[in-house]
């Protein structure tokens, strides 16, 4: 079955475990409903068996919106894990846990987490332990303070430090070099798994979005900056030790690179990135994703 979109403060809603069919990308138009008033932050939190780390992750997450007084709910989406991970969430009272029983990537199940969202504003942060969940309270401080459409870690910022190996800094030299020579985006950092943005935003943008893994946010970028949306500010970020093990191999990043190549064809081969024609975003809201990137694809 589908997850199901909640209309109570998360903090009033017990823990369940709600299993789907395969991710779906195409579903943002659940995105264009009001805001739950009663939520101002969604979290979603992917994670492909991460093991002990995604409890301990959720519950720092929510320790740290629970200090803030923030109003919010995490979605913690399953990308076909094995391990039997998201049972360890059972008992934390503020998470939904959606299940995907396939393996797709994690921008198939961010797409899976956002579809459920009803906060204000939405955020991502990855389950497997690099990434302190405290960053999504400042990046939502920032975000709402300044009114921008969002806000993303940056690990290129003179504030920021990294604990990752030696391998993976060369591999995000190579890959952000590769990303400005090829978009000139004006954003250092696309990919560290870090974000807070505007429901709105997302609801503009992943419609025309078909990722499903790592190059997932780099199309988010691309996609805004074709849609005239480019008030994202980078943000500090600390990078610890990964707790879980890495999902990045080799076989990862030569994939990543092939879909960052996919992704330059499509924005100027295509016009897929670009925002519809007021008629056609009436269609698009009455219709669905799905008819537009049909109509996109008979004109190409």
């Amino acid at each position: 079955m589908t997850a199901t979109l909640l209309s109570r403060p998360a903090s009033t809603v017990p823990a369940e475990t709600v299993v789907d069919r395969p991710a779906r990308v195409h579903v943002a138009s659940r995105l264009w409903s009001p805001a739950n008033v009663a939520i101002e932050l969604t979290v979603v939190v992917p994670f492909y068996n991460p093991g002990p780390a995604l409890r301990r992750t959720v519950e720092r997450l929510v320790a740290c919106l629970r200090a803030e007084r923030i109003r919010f709910e995490v979605i913690a989406v399953s990308d076909g894990s094995t391990d039997g991970s998201e049972q360890s969430l059972a008992d934390i009272p503020e998470a939904r846990v959606v299940v995907s029983p396939e393996n797709q990537g994690k921008g198939a199940a961010l797409h899976l987490g956002f579809a459920a969202a009803l906060g204000s504003w939405v955020g991502f942060v990855d389950a497997d332990g690099d990434i302190d969940p405290q960053h999504l309270v400042d990046y939502l401080r920032i975000a709402r303070d300044g009114g921008h459409a969002g806000v993303y870690a940056d690990k290129r910022h003179a504030a920021s430090t990294s604990g990752s190996s030696r391998f993976r800094k060369l591999v995000s030299v190579f890959y952000s070099t590769l990303v400005t020579v090829l978009f000139l985006l004006g954003v250092r950092d696309t990919q560290t798994g870090c974000k807070v943005l505007r429901r709105d935003v997302l609801a503009d943008l992943l419609p025309r979005m078909c990722e499903t893994r790592f190059a997932f946010d780099l199309e988010l970028f691309v996609a805004a900056k074709a849609a005239g949306i480019e008030d994202f500010v980078g943000a500090p970020v600390r990078l610890e030790e990964r707790v879980a093990g890495s999902t990045v191999t080799g076989r990862s990043i030569l994939r990543t690179i092939r879909d960052t190549f996919v992704i330059f064809g499509r924005l100027h081969l295509s016009g897929q990135y670009e925002p519809p024609a007021p008629a056609d975003q009436a269609l698009l809201r009455a219709t669905g994703s799905a008819q537009w990137l049909e109509r996109l694809a008979q004109a190409a």
